[in-house]
């Protein structure tokens, strides 16, 4: 008998967690090898499972903001002119957009230690539209509502689901698009199509 993996009130797994940044950066127009070589980036907060205290040490805004500092100074140094490398700031500011888009999706899956080492409170946003049918004329009712709970450390967490049916129909269909654009791109430089 197979048993369903438990993420602990988590609906975002470790494949829609690479997928979702990909596919929006793909849209923007990122360069679709950079994009993919970098998807595995938004997995990294998780690896605080190890150290087990899940959505705690690196689920911190304060890596991402370091990163961004040294891509800043990075970028003016090279702009001045003292560097004789090109520095890929590029490629660290993709990296840095994967890491905050898992950052961004656990906060509304349930709480993260945004604000870790300051404080280990753990905060979340619950989301949503309510749409009631229950009279003449539906009612719509959106809420949000921001939580605040003490993460404790240790917090092992067991069967994480690291792909759920969702997440891999959805990269399925991903892969398909992804091979029909390269597929019909290569037909057009034939002169096909």
């Amino acid at each position: 008998m197979v048993s369903r993996a438990v993420t602990r009130g988590s609906l975002v797994d470790l494949l829609f967690h690479m997928l979702i940044p990909l596919m929006l950066l793909l849209v923007a127009g990122v360069d679709r090898r950079k994009a993919l070589m970098l998807a595995p980036v938004a997995i990294i907060p998780d690896l605080d499972v190890l150290f087990v205290a899940h959505r705690v040490y690196l689920h911190t805004i304060f890596i991402p903001t370091a990163a961004v500092i040294i891509c800043l100074f990075l970028y003016e140094l090279k702009r001045r002119g003292p560097l004789n490398f090109s520095p890929p700031t590029q490629e660290m500011f993709l990296a840095t957009t994967y890491y905050c888009s898992h950052l961004l999706l656990d906060l509304f899956a349930g709480l993260i230690a945004i604000f870790w080492p300051i404080t280990n409170l753990g905060y979340g946003l619950n989301a949503g539209i309510i749409v009631n049918q229950q009279s003449i004329v539906p009612t719509i009712q959106p809420y949000l509502a921001v939580r605040v709970k003490q993460i404790p450390v240790p917090n092992p967490v067991t069967n994480v689901a690291a792909a759920t049916p969702q997440s891999i129909i959805t990269a399925i269909l991903f892969l398909v698009i992804m091979l029909m654009t390269w597929y019909k791109g290569r037909h057009k430089k034939q002169g096909g199509l």
